[in-house]
């Protein structure tokens, strides 16, 4: 009597179905590595450390999730490409049919529940601030570094780069496609531009925060600076800055102005950074409107050029990324006491060793030296003060490295902040007049027929003390340090 071959239960049938071609047990492999990568590389998270950077979270949520799938694919692909053996398999293994067929079907179940799971995750991995910083390291590094320190630093990069709703999503992933190309090939701006052009408008991201046209009245603004002088001598600059808004009677006045929920302030640009406007037309509350050109420009037909109606981001450009000027940075250390003020001529002295010529590698070492050699020249490198520079060294370097990145040709100024005069007189310059003589500003004061002044910068700001070493009117607010 022959042997009878062994019954084989439900899962000895579905094995010898999946070894029936080389595709479909190529596919089980890749599957079964990606799931044991998966498992290994959480572990490795959860450790900490080194293990918890963001390249180990790019693997886990996005490169191991695609082998898994590709292996996924493969599986019916091999089944379906040699289904005439697939036929064969099947016919040797006619008992319990169903119970193969319900095997397959639980097992795809949970392959697609894993799948979607870890999708999710990798989806909420790419909006998270670690993937935009840090995955990407080369190319988004000084934007990340500046972003840490800025207000906004607890706000994720999605929420002011990608619009609400699927269709910005959809929108940022093709984007994201498209930079990722970039970064593999290398073919990327050095630096990256700005203004970002097809950036989402600040009605969708900046106002879900940010409440434009409310009245904020008017602030004080206090701003300590210091001179290259021997003794770092300080002086301050005190202003009371209009920032207004929308008043409870309903006009709109101070700087916030520009914002006015029911008018309008267009303009066009003539260049990429938006720095170049020789065309603005402003539409008032009441539907009047003037238009305003530099000299030289018609008014119609207006200039060629990018057409931009005005919101926060024309202002408030590098809210989330600012880099500094160097003599900025070294005002707010000395004020901190970050740095002495008792070395001679340091800020001068900081100054030349922030604008020489670096790498990366050697800004540190180099600034250093540097400034132990500017004050050995005048035989004052005694052990105190060189034990003083090992520390203003550091902190100088450190304003320098998170400014400059020589190979991403991004140096000092590569980024205006244009809430600033120099965003202001774009527009404000006093050359940009309406067709009546009305100017940006306003009706220039006359005297005898001629102007003689422009009083209109009190419309945003006015001067309480300027370049004064100790100013009275801190005493009057209390303020004084």
């Amino acid at each position: 009597m022959e042997a009878q071959s062994p019954r084989l239960g439900t899962f000895g049938r579905l094995h010898r179905l999946l070894r029936s071609n080389w595709i479909t047990s190529f596919g089980m492999a890749l599957m079964t590595l990606s799931v044991l990568a998966l498992i290994t590389l959480v572990v490795m998270h959860m450790m900490g450390g080194a293990w918890a950077g963001p390249y180990v979270g790019l693997l886990t949520t996005l490169i191991v999730p695609l082998v898994f799938v590709l292996g996924l694919v493969l599986v019916p692909l091999g089944l379906f490409l040699y289904r005439k053996r697939l036929a064969e398999r099947v016919a040797a293994m006619s008992d319990k049919p169903m119970h193969l067929a319900r095997a397959v079907v639980v097992l795809t179940a949970v392959n697609f529940a894993a799948v979607g799971t870890v999708g999710y995750t990798g989806v909420h991995y790419m909006g998270s601030v670690e993937f935009c910083g840090k995955a990407c390291h080369s190319v988004m590094e000084p934007e990340y570094v500046s972003f840490q320190r800025s207000p906004h630093q607890r706000v994720d990069c999605v929420k002011c780069h990608v619009a609400p709703g699927a269709q910005g999503f959809v929108e940022s992933k093709i984007n994201g496609t498209k930079q990722l190309l970039g970064v593999i090939t290398g073919d990327y701006h050095r630096p990256i531009p700005t203004p970002v052009h097809n950036l989402v408008p600040a009605s969708q991201t900046c106002e879900q925060c940010h409440w434009p046209e409310k009245y904020l009245g008017t602030k004080l603004k206090v701003k300590p600076h210091f001179r290259t002088d021997e003794k770092v001598s300080g002086y301050t600059n005190v202003l009371l800055m209009h920032t207004g808004g929308t008043r409870p009677d309903g006009a709109s006045v101070g700087i916030h102005w520009h914002v006015h929920p029911d008018a309008k302030v267009e303009y066009v640009a003539t260049d990429a950074a938006r720095t170049q406007i020789p065309w603005l037309r402003v539409v008032r509350t009441d539907g009047t409107q003037r238009i305003y050109t530099k000299t030289g420009v018609p008014a119609e037909p207006r200039p060629a050029g990018e057409l931009r109606t005005m919101d926060c981001n024309d202002c408030h450009n590098r809210s989330a990324h600012a880099f500094e000027l160097p003599g900025d940075a070294l005002d707010v250390a000395f004020s901190n006491a970050i740095l002495p003020r008792d070395l001679s001529f340091l800020k001068q002295r900081a100054l030349a060793a922030l604008e020489a010529e670096w790498t990366r590698e050697t800004a540190a070492d180099g600034i250093r030296q540097h400034l132990q050699a500017a004050y050995a020249k005048d035989g004052a490198l005694s052990e105190p003060v060189r034990q003083k520079l090992e520390v203003v060294s550091k902190e100088v370097a450190a304003i320098w490295l998170r400014n400059v990145w020589p190979e991403r040709k991004l140096g000092w100024n590569s980024y205006p902040d244009l809430a600033t005069h120099f965003g202001c007189f774009r527009c404000h310059d006093g050359d940009h007049k309406a067709a009546d003589g009305h100017t940006v500003f306003g009706p220039l004061l006359q005297e005898s027929g001629a102007p003689v002044r422009d009083a209109s910068c009190d419309r945003c700001h006015m001067v309480l003390s300027e370049n004064e070493e100790d100013p009275a009117v801190l005493d009057a607010f209390g303020l004084k340090r």
